[in-house]
């Protein structure tokens, strides 16, 4: 029995290569064949290579597949070859994600995430196989349950996540509102679990508000209707009367290029935003502003960002910065130079890396990011801070604080603050009450659009536009 299963996996594997094109003689003579291959299109012979696997599986195996399913891993595989995370292929199924996009509107948790693809995995570093927390959407559930921007999801109810494209990912992460799911959470050199309730979500894009006479816009992504949300901000600011301007565009993870580069046009007159670079080395676009400002030039500008701005963000910051019409304050930024373009293919899309960007400069800000003009350091934690604040949150210490006090009396919270400390906490005193903040903050409704008590980036940016320093 053994030699008849060896005969016949022989004759299979002669009848295999025959069909291929390589006789009897291809072991003794592949120099003309070689030159055949070498000659012809590769993408031609690839593709008869592919069809005559997938017509001897139809002819040989033994039980019954799914054809969808084959062509569905194929297309999958196909752009997973590339090597690039950004660059996939997206089902019917898994297109929700973009239709989210479109309409901003869906069940979740509330987050913006990301994910390389499965092929990218470097086992030494889980950013390439865990699904990171980009930024949550403020108010929204995964806000509330206390997740943070760099939180690495390793289970999405149980199940890993490693082998999972970022749209699978995202599809798990939705539901019906109501539901829970649960995350497994890397934070530092911690993990612990999270339970959040999804609800219906809003994408939010815009958020804008004055301080004195300081028009302050925070852009959170950049959809087809953000240009139009900044340019009503600018209109209640002009009302009012503004003397500068922030826009603050940290944990910004981008969006529509086409978005970021309206916003631009509003603030620079006849100046580039970013060059494009294709594969071709000889081809090469430049976008440029129109002469016609939404505000004057001499409003003075401050534009924030930090390690979650990418993408359209940094498109807009480098144009800012290179045309010397605004001042960056914060930290390097995330280093996204690639631009996407998302294509529909019958019912499903694919998603891929079409040129690279250079800023005005002919910065190529890939994998390096942007250096702000001037630099605030922010108060890091230790692993071990990182884990008592953890412990903190899953005991709900905060959370039963505030619903026992709702009227956020201060005298109540500096004793209560000050306990914990007393405890023998190592956090400092203005984590503690920042926490204890944010968690007020939970509750309400319309949460403020920002915090001068906590916010040291954003201080930093006031002292900038009042003191010049």
């Amino acid at each position: 029995m053994k030699k008849q299963t060896l005969i016949y996996i022989g004759i299979f594997i002669v009848v295999l290569a025959g069909s291929l094109g390589f006789g009897a003689s291809c072991a003794t003579d592949t120099s003309s064949v070689q030159e055949n291959i070498t000659a012809a299109d590769s993408i031609d012979i690839n593709m008869q290579r592919l069809e005559i696997l997938y017509r001897s599986i139809d002819e040989n195996f033994l039980f019954e597949y799914d054809h969808e399913l084959i062509y569905d891993e194929m297309a999958k595989a196909l752009f997973a070859a590339l090597d690039d995370p950004y660059s996939s292929y997206i089902t019917e199924e898994e297109s929700q994600a973009l239709t989210d996009l479109t309409y901003g509107i869906y069940g979740g948790i509330g987050a913006y995430i990301s994910k390389p693809n499965p092929d990218t995995i470097d086992t030494d570093d889980p950013e390439t196989y865990m699904v990171t927390i980009v930024s949550p959407f403020v108010g929204s559930p995964a806000y509330k349950a206390g997740l943070h921007a760099g939180d690495l999801i390793s289970h999405i109810d149980g199940n890993d996540v490693f082998e999972l494209t970022a749209e699978e990912a995202s599809s798990q992460l939705r539901g019906e509102p109501g539901t829970v799911v649960t995350l497994s959470v890397t934070r530092g050199g911690s993990t612990f679990e999270i339970n959040v309730e999804r609800e219906v979500v809003e994408i939010p894009t815009v958020q804008y508000d004055m301080i004195d006479s300081i028009g302050y816009i925070h852009i959170l992504e950049f959809t087809p209707y953000t240009p139009d949300k900044v340019f009503e901000a600018l209109g209640s600011f002009a009302e009012i009367g503004f003397t500068s301007l922030i826009i603050d565009l940290r944990s910004n993870p981008g969006g529509s290029v086409d978005a970021s580069q309206q916003i631009a046009d509003m603030f620079l007159s006849n100046d580039t935003v970013f060059t494009l670079k294709t594969n071709d080395p000889d081809d090469s676009s430049t976008v440029t502003t129109q002469k016609k400002t939404s505000i004057p030039l001499n409003i003075p500008i401050v534009l924030l960002i930090d390690g979650g701005s990418a993408s359209s963000a940094e498109i807009l910051a480098g144009a800012m910065k290179d045309n010397g019409r605004a001042v960056l304050i914060g930290s390097t930024s995330f280093g996204k130079g690639l631009v996407q373009g998302v294509y529909p293919y019958g019912n499903d899309y694919f998603k891929i890396t079409t040129a690279r960007y250079l800023t005005p400069a002919g910065s190529d800000i890939h994998k390096i990011g942007i250096e702000p003009d001037i630099p605030v350091e922010l108060e890091e934690l230790t692993d071990e801070q990182v884990e008592e604040y953890i412990n903190l949150l899953n005991d709900d210490v905060f959370g039963e604080f505030v619903i026992a006090n709702p009227e956020q009396d201060q005298r109540v919270v500096d004793e209560f603050i000050q306990s914990i400390i007393d405890d023998g906490s190592s956090l400092s005193e203005r984590y503690l009450q920042r926490i204890l903040r944010l968690e007020y903050q939970y509750l309400m409704d319309f949460p403020p659009v920002f915090d001068l008590d906590f916010d040291i980036t954003l201080n930093r940016a006031l002292q900038y536009l009042t003191e010049g320093e």
